[in-house]
């Protein structure tokens, strides 16, 4: 375990952690000093060096600033475990963040974005808190342990004896007899609250159609069946997290009446030192035992992290000096998709688009209109064939630099809890006021932007909450304009409207491709009427390009 979590840490990170260590080693040699600073104390108090109370005050005296002073330096080496901690989360937890993004689209449809907005925020953290400070743990309390037993071996091997053989057994019974069942409670704890946090986040989404086919309470069933199972792994993780404690009790009661009965000596002086070796070590003992269990609760995070870093090498380097045009058009050649199962969904197709056109597709539902968009957009990587923009393949490492010249018009326009002018200027650190209101005016929102209560600051709701599915488009388009696209996808954007505001965007689509005459439109629609004014018609049925202007 401990050498797949080095190999997961960053080499700056592997350097950090040694030093780490060594805060740790210290830490424990400070407890292992105050715990002996207490031995004169107990000495003194048994008459050991006489009753001289002013001698006994002033060592006091002495112990309390030295425990004050050591108890301050272990406060700041405890502070440089946590920041290493907390950077691994930060690190782990952009890593993935980055990975998961950059995996493409293909990998985002195919899993769940509630469990992989869980992996990056919520399993990181689990690692950095629950893993690594187990193991800081286990290893400072039992490099405490070690030295207190090794001491009382050199100054009384009965005692020593005595405490490794009601320790030790203990503490091999409580890891065999819990290691498993911990691990799989942890297990099933963190499948149910992930299938927890699905149940929300879906009953919240929707809203209108659980209500409509009066479907929240089987929501409120599963609600319940995951709080349920939620509960008893909770249940079951601290009932075996408190065995340490009644086991160390046991220990030391079983210690005490065995030293009665076998000590020799200065009972008083040997039973004092007894009691504050058993005084430091059953909270260490307990530690121990807490942060392993912890840490098997915790270990599938190791799994996690791993398969979610995993792919980090594999992902194509983006070229920051590549540069696109869209002087010509663009070229498809003998094009091919096919899905990771295997099901090929068209092949050898070829056709070409010129700068200024507007290009209509249309098939029947499957026909893989959707899926040539996203090649088209990069999005996925062709089965075989290639794309060329100006002469220039497309590809995974040039894509980003074809995105500064294209703007994307989905379905669903994704709109961000944030204002008008942060909508349409998507991404940008600063917005043109001036700009927005231009492109505005050309998607027909201006007088519409100009009677919001606070103009272009205006809220929009979470997930544009306050917008029609007009205005969504609208705006969807107008993002598209004020980055300056030279290419326009729309990937059945009004498939979702009334046929009035149909008729207006098509119209004001019209106008806008009349008014920049090098605009390229790109649209997959399943009516005619959305792509009747298209110059060119891809039938993706037929897999044929047919000229639609001479049309009547």
């Amino acid at each position: 375990m401990v050498k797949r979590i080095y190999s997961l840490l960053s080499e700056h990170q592997r350097k950090y952690s040694m030093g780490v260590i060594f805060t740790v080693l210290l830490r424990s040699l400070l407890d292992y000093a105050g715990v002996a600073a207490l031995i004169p104390i107990i000495l003194l108090l048994t008459d050991r060096f006489g009753n001289d109370k002013r001698t006994t005050l002033l060592l006091c005296a002495g112990v309390i600033v030295f425990v004050t002073a050591k108890n301050a330096v272990i406060l700041l080496l405890a502070r440089l475990q946590i920041r290493f901690q907390l950077r691994v989360f930060k690190n782990f937890s952009r890593r993935m963040f980055i990975n998961y993004y950059r995996r493409g689209l293909l990998f985002l449809k195919q899993k769940s974005s509630v469990q992989l907005a869980y992996e990056v925020n919520g399993v990181a953290q689990i690692f950095s808190q629950n893993v690594l400070s187990s193991l800081f743990r286990i290893a400072g309390e039992g490099v405490l342990i070690l030295l207190m037993l090794g001491s009382l071996l050199i100054w009384k091997p009965f005692m020593g004896l005595l405490i490794c053989a009601l320790f030790v057994p203990l503490a091999f019974l409580y890891t065999g007899i819990v290691r498993k069942r911990l691990r799989q409670l942890g297990t099933e704890n963190i499948q149910a609250q992930r299938e927890q946090s699905r149940t929300v986040v879906e009953a919240f989404r929707g809203y209108s159609e659980l209500e409509i086919a009066q479907a929240y309470d089987a929501s409120l069933v599963a609600f319940d069946r995951n709080m349920e199972s939620i509960m008893r792994n909770r249940l079951g993780i601290e009932l075996y997290q408190l065995c340490p404690l009644f086991l160390s009790d046991l220990a030391v009661v079983a210690g005490l009446t065995l030293l009665v009965c076998f000590g020799d000596g200065d009972l008083s002086v040997i039973g004092g030192v007894f009691a504050i070796a058993t005084f430091r070590i059953i909270p260490a003992v307990k530690g121990i035992l807490n942060s392993w269990a912890t840490l098997q609760n915790a270990s599938f995070a190791i799994d996690v992290v791993e398969k979610g870093l995993r792919a980090e090498e594999e992902i194509a380097v983006i070229d920051s000096q590549a540069a696109f045009t869209f002087a010509r058009g663009m070229e498809v050649r003998n094009l091919a998709f096919a899905f990771p199962d295997g099901h090929t969904l068209f092949s050898e197709l070829s056709f070409g688009i010129r700068r200024g056109e507007r290009i209509g597709i249309r098939g029947r539902s499957g026909s893989g209109k959707s899926t040539l968009f996203n090649l088209l957009l990069g999005f996925f990587e062709p089965s075989a064939g290639e794309i060329r923009i100006d002469g220039v393949p497309l590809s995974p490492r040039n894509r980003h630099a074809w995105y500064k010249i294209v703007g994307y018009v989905p379905q669903e326009i994704f709109i961000i809890n944030g204002s008008l002018a942060e909508n349409i200027a998507l991404g940008q650190a600063e917005t043109d006021n001036g700009r927005i209101a231009r492109v505005l005016e050309q998607v027909q929102l201006k007088a519409w932007a100009d009677e919001l209560p606070q103009g272009l600051d205006t809220p929009l709701g979470e997930f544009g909450s306050r917008l029609s599915g007009g205005q969504k488009q609208r705006i969807g388009i107008a993002r598209a304009l004020y980055k300056g696209a030279e290419v326009l996808f729309f990937d059945e954007a009004t498939s979702s409207l009334d046929s009035r505001t149909e008729q207006e965007i098509n119209l004001a689509l019209k106008e806008l491709s009349a008014t920049c005459h090098e605009l390229t439109l790109i649209i997959i629609a399943h009516r005619e009427s959305s792509i009747a004014f298209c110059d060119r018609i891809l039938d993706m049925d037929a897999l044929t390009v047919y000229d639609n202007t001479q049309r009547p």
